[in-house]
């Protein structure tokens, strides 16, 4: 084989590799293509399973806890009518099974169950915006 050849391989194989790690990666994170996206920050000591945590927007808070079983909106703009979705991963990023949402009453959301363990991914759609956080569930002693 050549080395232009070797080369052209090489390329090949990169260019596909990517194509299905991208694949991979927009599948798990299950993003909407057309929503603008927005991800808020996280409580730099967040801690959902022992004390409320919240996730900000600009107009807005996800506030999970206590217990990592309750999640509501609060703020000055609620996106109100937004459309919940959530994922749980453990430690080494594999996807578990997605815990169970129920609402309670507008802007308040009952959530179980909550592995502790891992990380809890909020993806909150209202018409063509997206807001996602990302909840760790660990307790530190």
């Amino acid at each position: 084989m050549s080395k232009t050849n070797r080369y052209l391989m090489f390329y090949v194989i990169l260019a596909v590799g990517l194509a299905v790690s991208w694949t991979q990666v927009g599948r798990r994170a299950q993003l909407v293509p057309d929503a603008d996206l927005y991800v808020m920050s996280v409580d730099g000591d967040c801690q959902p399973l022992q004390t409320p945590c919240a996730a900000y927007a600009r107009e807005f808070a996800l506030v999970l806890g206590p217990d990592g079983n309750r999640l509501r909106l609060q703020g000055e703009k609620l996106p109100l009518g937004a459309e919940l979705h959530m994922q749980q991963f453990d430690h080494s990023a594999h996807e578990l099974k997605a815990p169970s949402v129920s609402l309670v009453r507008t802007g308040l959301w009952r959530v179980e169950p909550v592995v502790p363990y891992g990380r809890l991914r909020v993806n909150l759609l209202l018409g063509d915006q997206q807001w996602v956080a990302e909840y760790p569930l660990t307790t530190y002693q």
